[in-house]
C-alpha cells in the first residue's frame, strides 16, 4: 500500500494504490488522520484508482474517516473506485453514505 497526497482547486486529494486490508488497515488510517491534521482543506477526496483489493477493515478506515471529518464540518469524496472495491460498498450497502464519483475531475468539480 502506498499513499500520496496534493492540493487540487483547494481539496487535498489523497491517492491510494495497492491493498486495503486488515494487515494494512490501521497504518493507513493513521496516515490519512495525520494528513488531515496538517492540512485545513474543507474536502478531502480520496482517489482509489489504484487500489486492487480491499477487505471491511478498509470500510471501518473510510466509515471512521467520514465521521471524523463530519465532525468538524469536512467533506469525504470517493472517486475511480474498481469494480472490486465497488463491489465491497455494494454488498454492505455502503453506496448511499459515501459521495462516490466516477472521476477525480468529478469530484474536484463537485
Amino acid at each position: 500500500m502506498s499513499l500520496a497526497h496534493s492540493i487540487k482547486n483547494g481539496k487535498l486529494v489523497i491517492e491510494l494504490s495497492g491493498r486495503i486490508d486488515v494487515h494494512l488497515a490501521s497504518e493507513i488510517e493513521d496516515s490519512i488522520a495525520d494528513l488531515i491534521t496538517k492540512n485545513s482543506s474543507q474536502t478531502v477526496l480520496l482517489n482509489l484508482t489504484d487500489v486492487e483489493y480491499m477487505s471491511s477493515s478498509g470500510l471501518r478506515v473510510f466509515v471512521s474517516l467520514m465521521r471524523t471529518l463530519n465532525e468538524k464540518s469536512r467533506q469525504l469524496k470517493l472517486c475511480n473506485l474498481s469494480s472490486a472495491v465497488r463491489k465491497v460498498f455494494e454488498v454492505v450497502e455502503l453506496m448511499d453514505m459515501f459521495d462516490i464519483y466516477e472521476s477525480e475531475e468529478e469530484a474536484l468539480a463537485s
